[in-house]
């Protein structure tokens, strides 16, 4: 069991992750083109000219590399209130299995599953943005931004877990029907036999 969900949580963390550093790489181009900054490449380095550039095009790259994890961090949200067995209506349920969507219907460990690799990458992101703003390689606001998201996303997932609770509780609650009555097997045998 153990080893499943090992192996799985790896699964789901493999596209976040190349998904996030494809963001920041992209970036990185694209705001050195928008920038128009000049630089030069050493081996599998970009070595720019003056401090503020790379302080600029390393805070905007690192906006946008985080722009992919609020990107899946709202996907895994609305799975987990939309798409979450749990949370389904009948009615919506039907829809997606006559429109042949039913995979888009995931368990509990699924959506947990994909929401704590999304929100570990998304404090592990805003952990490298205050390191970088502590040293003066991005600006400070980049990592006060993140901050915010990640503290704002992290408690939505814990009202959501605490949701799902209340739901198992109520669903283990004996229903009150009255007094919990024992029939012994010898009682309806011998009603039987009169």
């Amino acid at each position: 069991m153990f080893a499943k969900t090992l192996i799985k949580l790896i699964d789901y963390a493999v596209f976040p992750a190349v998904l996030i550093v494809s963001a920041k790489i992209i970036g990185v181009f694209f705001l050195v083109r928008y920038f128009d900054v000049s630089y030069q490449i050493d081996g599998i380095r970009l070595v720019f000219d003056n401090a503020d550039s790379f302080v600029a095009v390393n805070s905007y790259s690192s906006l946008l590399m985080f722009a992919a994890v609020i990107g899946g961090l709202l996907w895994v949200t609305v799975k987990a209130h939309v798409f979450h067995e749990t949370h389904i209506t009948p009615s919506f349920s039907a829809h997606l299995f006559n429109m042949n969507l039913e995979d888009l219907i995931h368990t509990t460990e699924t959506v947990y599953s994909q929401a704590f690799i999304w929100l570990s990458y998304a404090w592990i992101t805003t952990i490298v943005f205050g390191i970088h703003s502590y040293y003066h390689l991005a600006y400070l606001w980049v990592f006060f931004i993140a901050l915010a998201i990640t503290v704002i996303s992290t408690a939505a997932l814990a009202l959501d877990i605490e949701k799902e609770i209340l739901i198992d509780e109520d669903l283990a609650k004996p229903d009150d029907f009255g007094p919990e009555t024992i029939v012994k097997f010898e009682e309806i045998t011998k009603e039987l036999s009169q």
